[in-house]
């Protein structure tokens, strides 16, 4: 039976029963999913080519052997089979391949197959996030077919490309922009024809990607004022929307105020994705009127998380992996020395208060088996009495401290900054580099360089040159590097010339690891006071 026929023939609380009622389970009964489907996809895996490879033909019978017998894995264990697309050699036919960033240009994309087992549940865990994005309060919400919806998400080949095509078949939505028209534009191109349309018929829930959306809402007024609101084109305006922009432009006019979201649109719905939504958060509540509800996933680990009606911390659908944690200090032991295999806990052993690396194994099918995806959460409760939640809650961090993720739109490593550095012929002897934020709360990665003043021309370079001259050829290697430009109106790069000598100055001062890729912000000012150079921070000075 198809949502929008649940929606007419059951009740209220037997839909939320269904589809959001693993958040009143305790942790035996969440355990016990985690472990049942466990033994069923290990069952599975084993029998493949890719799984014997990986089980190195081991079949645990405990979670202590799974643990003890079972390798941690990267990509790069599945590059062979999945990048050449290998059906024959996985445990489930794919029905579907996503893509997504590697490594910032110096490595393909990543692929990863779906079963049709695994977008079942995908459904199924999408239609729970899109209740509670329009519930206030335990069981109740707010769903109905011909809903308007707002989608500022990836298309396909991304994950969040699958949303729109997963749920139009369970109930009908009025996309804006619709399916089919989709198709045919860039992301940049569907997010202003979507706004164009909202401003013309109304939105009733909002897909987004939160780095988009926090942008766009910084600029609404200027946006809106400038025709991004205007009500000409071949779709008529509804008279409701006639009446809420005319009133949003006197008020607006009179008081000296700029138009806010929430002065036009009044949302049932609103769902965030992204790696900083957590910070936007406060501004995008007041902005629209509403708190958006945040989801977590990525392209090998489908829909990880959704937030519950009280919409302060994540929660991991039971059925979507099997979910391991390595702690920080683990993390960190095992990034200085590969050779040492960090311990990893499970759902009911985390900790409030600390911090992990997650570890997932994908059910139902899935291509990956103790997969480290590079996501860092941290636990901010183990249960929640006031809402009666007794599982665990957390907030998403960031990529692993080796990766600078800006806006969910580019990766920078070590090696794909190297190989830039290499490619454009720049003297640069020495540098670091690590993600900070500027005032408006935009996401960069601030490179810190050394120029070797015995090269040719080092006396022309400076930040910007280096910058401009960079840049160029990271959008050759990397065609996210220039969305994010485009989407967002900013640099994803900012850069600071150092005095030559200054790293090997400070790295033989300390005997604490500096890190070329996000060494920590109290190291980085230690080293520009040791050396005398400006504190420079997005290219303004700051103490």
């Amino acid at each position: 039976m198809k949502f929008k026929d649940k929606l007419d023939k059951y009740t209220k609380a037997e839909i939320w029963a269904e589809y959001c009622g693993f958040l009143d389970l305790s942790m035996d009964e969440y355990m016990n999913i985690q472990f049942r489907l466990l033994r069923e996809q290990i069952e599975r895996f084993g029998s493949c080519e890719l799984g014997r490879s990986i089980m190195k033909g081991q079949k645990p019978k405990s979670i202590d052997e799974f643990q003890r017998m079972i390798p941690l894995t990267t990509y790069e264990d599945y590059q062979g089979v999945l990048l050449e697309k290998r059906e024959d050699l996985l445990c489930g036919k794919p029905v579907a391949w996503l893509t997504t960033t590697w490594e910032s240009g110096s490595k393909p994309e990543k692929l990863a197959p779906y079963t049709r087992e695994m977008l079942d549940v995908y459904t199924r865990n999408i239609l729970a996030s899109m209740i509670l994005s329009t519930s206030n309060a335990k069981g109740n919400f707010k769903v109905k077919s011909g809903a308007k919806v707002l989608y500022g998400l990836a298309p396909m080949p991304y994950a969040t490309g699958l949303f729109p095509l997963l749920i139009a078949p369970e109930i009908d939505l009025n996309f804006m922009p619709s399916l089919n028209d989709a198709k045919y534009m860039s992301f940049s191109q569907q997010t202003k024809e979507g706004f164009k349309l909202a401003a013309k018929q109304g939105i009733d829930q909002f897909f987004g990607m939160s780095s988009v959306v926090y942008t766009i809402t910084k600029n609404f007024d200027q946006m809106f004022k400038s025709g991004g609101g205007s009500s000409k084109g071949k779709l008529s305006i509804n008279p409701a929307m006639m009446v809420k922009l005319a009133k949003a432009k006197y008020i607006s006019k009179r008081d000296g105020v700029p138009i806010k979201p929430a002065d036009i649109f009044d949302l049932d719905g609103f769902v965030c994705v992204g790696t900083d939504t957590a910070l936007y958060k406060e501004e995008l509540e007041k902005a629209w009127g509403r708190k958006p509800l945040e989801i977590h996933g990525g392209t090998e680990t489908s829909c990880l998380a959704t937030e519950a009606w009280s919409r302060d911390g994540l929660i991991f659908f039971p059925d979507n992996a099997f979910y391991e944690f390595i702690p920080k200090e683990e993390m960190l032991r095992n990034e200085k020395d590969p050779s040492y295999v960090p311990r990893t806990y499970l759902m009911d052993e985390v900790v409030a208060n600390e911090e992990y690396e997650i570890v997932v194994t994908i059910f139902k099918g899935g291509a990956f088996m103790r997969y480290r995806p590079g996501d860092m959460y941290r636990c901010l409760r183990t249960s929640n009495e006031q809402e009666g939640i007794r599982l665990p809650q957390f907030e998403y961090i960031d990529r692993v401290p080796s990766v600078i993720d800006i806006a969910g739109f580019t990766r920078f490593t070590e090696n794909s900054i190297n190989t830039v550095f290499r490619l454009s012929g720049l003297p640069i002897s020495n540098w670091f580099a690590l993600k900070e934020y500027d005032g408006n709360k935009n996401s960069f990665m601030h490179l810190y360089v050394e120029i070797d003043s015995g090269s040719p021309g080092a006396d022309f370079l400076n930040d910007q040159v280096i910058l401009d001259h960079m840049g160029a050829y990271y959008r050759k290697y990397d065609h996210d590097y220039d969305d994010i430009k485009r989407l967002l109106g900013m640099d994803p790069a900012v850069v600071t010339v150092l005095p030559e000598g200054s790293i090997d100055k400070y790295k033989a001062s300390t005997d604490v690891e500096f890190r070329t890729i996000n060494p920590s912000p109290s190291q980085v000012l230690n080293l520009l006071k040791m050396v005398g150079a400006p504190f420079a921070r997005g290219g303004e000075l700051f103490e």
